[in-house]
């Protein structure tokens, strides 16, 4: 749709666009509530001991190529009964809502781990960032995409080496984040 039929792309787009700022609003505030609750009980270094413990954790569940998610996605029966604009909206919301579909890394997990712990103020403007990125990087895609690359997947070779990349660098960032918490 994106790359033969501009005009249904666009819709589709600005439709994932809107669904994806909605919940990534939504997201935004129970993670604002939950840190503002957790820097009033918790001084700044056990609040980055807590983050460090958990990317790191999360860190080392990529590596095990065991990265935590829920085994759904997006229903593909949407793409045949939705219009593009209702689509993208449907397909936004619930992309961005995190916790409804499967993960390739922990890096959205470490990202709120540090959000909650470390800048609740700012959850709801960075999970709309990561949306917006995460849109601009699809139009983009569509943008560059030509038919020799739809007969061959790239993505499959790297899934794993992506994977345990990932989780190495979210384990040297824990650490990292652990230590700032423990040495001051």
């Amino acid at each position: 749709m994106l790359t033969r039929d501009r005009p249904r792309g666009t819709r589709f787009l600005a439709g994932l666009l809107a669904g994806g700022a909605v919940a990534s609003g939504l997201l935004g505030l129970p993670a604002y509530l939950a840190g503002t609750a957790l820097a009033a009980l918790a001084p700044l270094p056990v609040r980055e001991i807590a983050a460090g413990l958990a990317i790191a954790a999360l860190g080392v569940a990529d590596m095990a190529d065991r990265t935590p998610h829920v085994w759904r996605q997006v229903p593909q029966s949407l793409v045949r009964t939705l219009p593009p604009g209702r689509l993208g909206l449907v397909w936004g919301f619930d992309l961005s809502l995190l916790v409804t579909t499967q993960k390739s890394t922990s890096l959205v997990w470490a990202a709120l781990a540090g959000l909650v712990c470390l800048a609740p103020s700012h959850a709801a403007l960075v999970l709309l960032g990561a949306t917006a990125a995460g849109v601009a990087a699809i139009a983009l895609r569509a943008a560059t995409w030509n038919e020799s690359q739809a007969r061959c997947d790239v993505r499959r070779p790297w899934f794993v080496p992506m994977r345990r990349t990932t989780g190495a660098a979210l384990l040297v960032l824990g650490m990292v984040t652990f230590w700032q918490g423990v040495i001051p």
